[in-house]
């Protein structure tokens, strides 16, 4: 996109936040969102469809057009870049929003994957909306037309397939909610590679929750692609499955080579207050025949885990002790198709480091209930060659069980420390600490400071 239109579009719709629309995760109510669920708090909404979405206020009275503008700047010693978010609704079911950003450096920023330019403007190289859409929302359904992207699975900064930290892609969504269960569908489209391979998104779940202590999620997500293809009608039913429609040859690419299908059971349990315990299990293929068994293929496989507690809980303090582990295994996320691969602009849809690996974490967060947010982590992660990161768009070539990691591993020992403090309502200073120890590349440590800085302006029409 020209930098010129993501400037225009910076300052026509800038803003803060207000009712039932996806958030950037750089906002504040993002990341305390993140820290009070994993202290046994938003249990009520809490939900395996992600990412977080400000709460919709079915008792809020609201005939006219309102608009809330945030125009802001997040800069370090390394980049910066500016950005805005415009919220509009209308008779509090109807919503509309934009989050562009412009930036100089775009390897600096999470989640950006605007094309750099060979010519800057201002100092600025990329710019790109990572969130926009247009929806409508009740106390039971959610549709929504945006730009943006999904992130599926219990627990925080666990997921496998889907995840917070993807480039963002285009799709419609399709809410439902009755009570205790409730239903999302999305069918997006990713990208065109190859100048005529054309790569789609589609996924469907449903989840049962007491709103109390547990909640249990289905859900199944489906990548296709093809040359010139155009989107599947076989797809757009929200509760049809990829093996029926597949197997009984309700594609437009007839045949099994054509989509890529993974089947994930999630679980997010509160036992008692202070305590959540969250997990994944994905499959990617099954073997299930004796005759693949004895010649030595193995599933396509997942999961993670984490368990948050936290012994500081009052209305000033928030303090949770948190452990994870996560597994991907070799060939997961790939497909006979490279094409179907689960790759959204060479970057992985859901665990950052793609496949081929496995993490153990252990931390701590705290929040002060006001404006000050910490974070730490540290732990060990091993990669190996097979990884998706590594050749995103390259096909697996057999499922034979085999050593994991494979190849060459790369063993990572790992800390992280993020701090920020709102000093204003409209001004926080971050502070990033990063350290990693590898047995192949060099040791590296740096210290990253920051503002992020906004000016606010509503209007009501």
């Amino acid at each position: 996109m020209d930098i010129k239109i993501v400037f225009i579009t910076l300052i026509t719709f800038s803003a803060s936040s207000i009712i039932s629309q996806e958030l950037p995760n750089e906002f504040f109510h993002y990341k305390k969102s993140k820290i009070l669920n994993d202290g046994g708090e938003n249990w009520p909404s809490l939900s395996t469809f992600g990412p977080i979405r400000q709460s919709y206020n079915p008792n809020a009275i609201n005939d006219s057009l309102n608009i809330h503008t945030r125009m802001g700047v997040i800069a370090n010693q390394k980049a910066i870049a500016f950005y805005g978010y415009g919220h509009f609704s209308y008779k509090k079911n109807f919503y509309a929003y934009v989050y562009p950003r412009i930036v100089n450096d775009p390897s600096q920023f999470q989640r950006f994957s605007g094309i750099a330019r060979d010519i800057t403007r201002g100092g600025f190289s990329s710019g790109e909306t990572d969130l926009s859409g247009i929806g409508f929302q009740n106390d039971w359904l959610i549709f929504q037309l945006g730009r943006g992207r999904q992130s599926w699975g219990s627990g925080e900064n666990i997921q496998l397939a889907l995840g917070e930290q993807s480039a963002s892609y285009d799709y419609t969504l399709l809410g439902l909610d009755f009570g205790r269960i409730r239903a999302r569908y999305f069918h997006g489209f990713l990208e065109t590679v190859d100048r005529s391979i054309n790569r789609y998104i589609t996924a469907r779940g449903v989840e049962w929750t007491n709103k109390k202590s547990i909640i249990i999620g289905l859900s199944e997500t489906v990548i296709y692609s093809g040359n010139n293809r155009p989107i599947d009608i076989g797809y757009l039913n929200p509760i049809s499955t990829h093996l029926e429609i597949e197997l009984n040859d309700r594609l437009n690419a007839l045949g099994t080579g054509s989509a890529n299908a993974v089947w994930q059971l999630s679980i997010d349990w509160r036992p008692i207050d202070n305590v959540r315990i969250s997990g994944n299990l994905l499959y990617d293929e099954f073997v299930l025949d004796k005759i693949q068994f004895e010649e030595g293929k193995e599933n396509g496989k997942a999961y993670s885990a984490k368990v948050a507690f936290s012994p500081i809980k009052n209305d000033y303090h928030l303090f949770t002790l948190f452990m994870s582990t996560i597994f991907v295994g070799t060939p997961t996320f790939r497909h006979g198709s490279g094409y179907n691969n689960f790759v959204q602009r060479q970057k992985p849809l859901g665990w950052i480091y793609g496949s081929d690996g496995e993490e153990f974490s252990v931390g701590a967060h705290y929040f002060n209930r006001k404006n000050m947010i910490g974070t730490f982590t540290g732990g060990k992660r091993s990669l190996g060659d097979e990884r998706i990161t590594l050749r995103p768009y390259d096909q697996y070539e057999d499922y034979l069980a085999g050593p994991f990691p494979s190849g060459e591993i790369e063993e990572i020992s790992f800390f992280t420390s993020e701090f920020q403090w709102w000093w204003k309502k409209n001004l926080s200073i971050i502070m990033h600490i990063q350290w990693e120890s590898s047995n192949i590349h060099d040791k590296n440590t740096s210290l990253t400071m920051g503002l992020d800085m906004f000016f606010p302006k509503d209007f009501k029409l």
